[in-house]
């Protein structure tokens, strides 16, 4: 039956595609997404943008550098799926033909004749527009602004971005950059292609290693192997079933559940060996190891799952989806440990007998001498694990929460790079939308209004470092300019409603209505200021935003207008606002639930309250390492700790539910401590390691929320381990009282 389960699984399995959109990280239950959501159905969205950056060491004003400029955007043009292209070399300012009426274009830059190229380049620098839109400040790099179809596919996006790459590279420029959605999107999702597979041969080589030298046997290093292998295939089946694909969140999920699934399987193998040394048949080793582990192996993966399930309930739809796939998982390895590693143990012969007599035992020796290390300085181990607890404290209050849009590439990353030269030498790659809703009786068009939104994006070009800005009033400043024959003296608010009037009349005409259409929605009621800012991170913008909203009602006349920041990046950044408070609410949860948990089971408080104060201390640590090493609180390092906790408790639910059984037995509760910390405590070494090597090898992701994931869970649990062998023996020595019937 497993057999067959695990062929349908791998052909359902194999059907999962790699799916990568950024904007499934938005909280889908928030007004400000259906806020956005309806902003820009009205207007359009504001992330389907390519940009080109030529170099040209000598500057950009010169012929033979403008005139290949011009040539790539032509072929740029002629993509299939390209919407818009504007380069700066084919910029036309409107005029109206004073004696018909008529409109005509003229070039702002006349690419053709160098002769005039000093006094267009003049005219272009005293354009506050330009500058940081198509040109650098520095004069060494101009940018072609594209605008792909919206809506298209994967595969469309995919195929834009290999031609856009393709188009700029068969013209031999001295430098390119090129950045967009979908060239990111093709980027991350390779990625995440390649390291899906590469994490999990590395979590498997590793695993193996430790398979092999705590057992140093070959049946007992494939079957836990298999039994993990069948959970992931399991699982990934269960997600096409489901209709799930691949996200950039469950990237991981093979990963950790190879590590968490080889838990169960290393208790239940140390149990057996436990029992074959003590003399028992292989069948009757077999039917103890399974039930001295049955209950505690449950548990253990029931507390994994806990830490994973409270990420269901978060609002951002990759993490809950981690959450649940990741605890089904784990639960998958739980059930296929318990179907599949007795069978093949009665199967399979049983190891030599030198291999698991107790002379031999390499485990027990250590162990022993750990447990008289720990009673003979008790006090000491109190003592510094209270310092550590304080220090971790201290740490936490340096933690501070922020994030950015490309926060999840490392450095040296080509797309990094890419993002940070547009950062460097242009406006910026970070989406600015702003919503103007104009109360009821507001004309969209009455001068006043417009000079007074025209000092706000003074204001946001000079103090909030807005650029490539498109709004009403430029859409009005061209106007005006050209009714008046293209005099740049022109290009300003008219002065009054007779201009207007003018004004108009002109953006009726079929050269500026397209345009209209981009700031002003039908009704006149809602227009938008669109444009670009660096990529600065969140805290830097919820400073600019509080002296942006000090501006507006010091400078505008708010009973004509309100306003509201949107977009995605606004978005973005609420996410990281809520994970943070999901994050303290699932740890929370995980903490009552495997406390509730532990009082169920043995029925007194005490040993709720010693299951829980071993795992708290890890998580207070890395929080403050966190703190110290300037870790900020983010999408990847917020989910960190209900999980940690979910997976570090079950070293503790080992200890006691095996010490639950000695004393059952009628055991005294120092014999008990001791028999629990050499029998299980090898278990708990040889698991907390394998889970330590299994996710440091994250580490190694370009991606920095995994690389995040890996680092920090791993030594949560490394820490976690240490305290669990440490303090675990002593606080039931100190606290706890077992019943007479103990």
């Amino acid at each position: 039956l497993v057999a067959a389960g695990t062929l349908c699984a791998v052909w359902l399995s194999s059907q999962l595609r790699f799916d990568y959109d950024f904007e499934k990280f938005f909280p889908y239950d928030q007004e400000e997404t259906r806020f956005y959501d309806a902003f820009r159905k009205t207007f359009e969205t504001d992330n389907d943008f390519i940009i080109v950056s030529l170099v040209n060491s000598r500057g950009v004003f010169e012929k033979d550098f403008l005139l290949k400029a011009d040539s790539l955007a032509q072929a740029l043009q002629a993509l299939e799926n390209m919407d818009e292209v504007v380069s700066p070399t084919r910029l036309e300012v409107a005029v109206r033909e004073t004696v018909l009426g008529g409109i005509f274009r003229k070039p702002l830059l006349d690419i053709y004749s160098d002769t005039t190229y000093a006094a267009d380049s003049a005219r272009i620098w005293n354009n506050a527009s330009y500058i940081g839109t198509f040109f650098s400040a520095d004069g060494l790099a101009l940018a072609i602004n594209m605008k792909h179809k919206a809506g298209i596919s994967k595969q469309a996006c995919d195929q834009i971005s290999y031609d856009v790459e393709k188009c700029v590279a068969q013209f031999g420029f001295e430098e390119t950059h090129v950045i967009g959605r979908s060239l990111g999107q093709r980027i991350y999702v390779d990625m995440m292609v390649r390291e899906m597979s590469v994490f999990v041969v590395l979590s498997a080589l590793l695993t193996i290693v430790f398979l092999i030298i705590a057992f140093r046997n070959v049946w007992h290093v494939v079957l836990p192997t298999l039994v993990v292998i069948f959970s992931i295939v399991w699982t990934l089946g269960i997600m096409k079933l489901i209709g799930k694909d691949i996200d950039i969140m469950l990237t991981v999920l093979p990963t950790i559940i190879f590590i968490i699934g080889m838990s169960d399987s290393v208790h239940i193998l140390s149990g057996f060996l436990d029992e074959l040394r003590a003399g028992k048949p292989k069948n009757e080793a077999i039917r103890l190891a399974m039930k001295k582990a049955g209950l505690a192996t449950f548990l253990t993966a029931f507390t994994s799952s806990i830490g994973f399930v409270t990420l269901v309930f978060n609002s951002i739809k990759p993490v809950s989806d981690f959450g649940v796939y990741t605890s089904i998982g784990v639960m998958l390895a739980f059930v296929l440990t318990y179907l599949i590693l007795p069978a093949t143990l009665c199967l399979v012969p049983p190891p030599p007998p030198g291999r698991h007599t107790m002379k031999k035992d390499f485990w027990g020796r250590r162990m022993h001498r750990l447990l008289l290390f720990l009673l003979r300085n008790r006090r000491k181990v109190a003592w510094v694990s209270l310092l550590l607890l304080v220090i971790g404290i201290i740490g936490i209050t340096k933690i501070e929460d922020n994030n950015f849009m490309l926060e999840d590439l490392h450095q040296g990353h080509r797309l990094k790079q890419e993002f940070a030269f547009v950062e460097e030498k242009f406006s910026g790659a970070r989406p600015f939308e702003m919503a103007i809703s104009l109360t009821p009786g507001t004309d969209a068009f009455d001068p006043g209004l417009l000079r007074q939104l025209d000092s706000t994006e003074t204001y946001l070009r000079k103090e909030y470092g807005a650029g490539i800005l498109l709004s009403p009033v430029l859409l009005v400043k061209e106007a005006n300019r050209a009714w008046n024959g293209g005099s740049d003296a022109y290009y300003r608010i008219p002065e009054d409603s007779t201009a207007m009037k003018k004004i108009r009349q002109l953006m009726r005409r079929a050269e500026f209505r397209k345009v209209a259409g981009l700031v002003i929605n039908e009704e006149k009621s809602l227009l938008r200021i669109s444009g670009k800012v660096g990529d600065l991170g969140r805290k830097h913008f919820e400073e600019k935003d509080r002296r942006l909203a000090d501006f507006m009602a010091s400078h505008t006349d708010r009973k004509l207008f309100d306003y509201t920041l949107t977009g995605t990046a606004v978005l973005i950044d609420l996410n990281n606002t809520y994970l943070t408070r999901n994050m303290l609410w699932g740890l929370v949860s995980s903490v009552l639930i495997i406390g509730a948990c532990m009082f169920l089971l043995f029925g007194d408080f005490r040993i709720g309250l010693i299951s829980l104060l071993p795992n708290l201390l890890p998580l207070a640590l890395v929080a403050g390492i966190m703190g110290f090493a300037g870790i900020t609180l983010k999408v990847s390092t917020s989910i960190i700790f209900g999980i940690a906790f979910g997976i570090a408790v079950d070293d503790t639910i080992h200890f006691l539910a095996r010490l639950r059984l000695l004393l059952g037995e009628g055991r005294t509760l120092p014999y008990a401590i001791k028999r629990t910390f050499l029998s299980t405590g090898k278990a708990i070494v040889v698991t907390s390691l394998i889970l330590c090597a299994g996710f440091v090898t994250l580490v190694f992701s370009d991606f920095m929320g995994t690389y995040y994931i890996g680092l920090l869970i791993g030594l949560t649990l490394l820490i976690a381990m240490a305290a669990e062998l440490m303090l675990a023996p002593l606080l039931l020595l100190w606290l706890y009282k077992p019943s007479k019937k103990h």
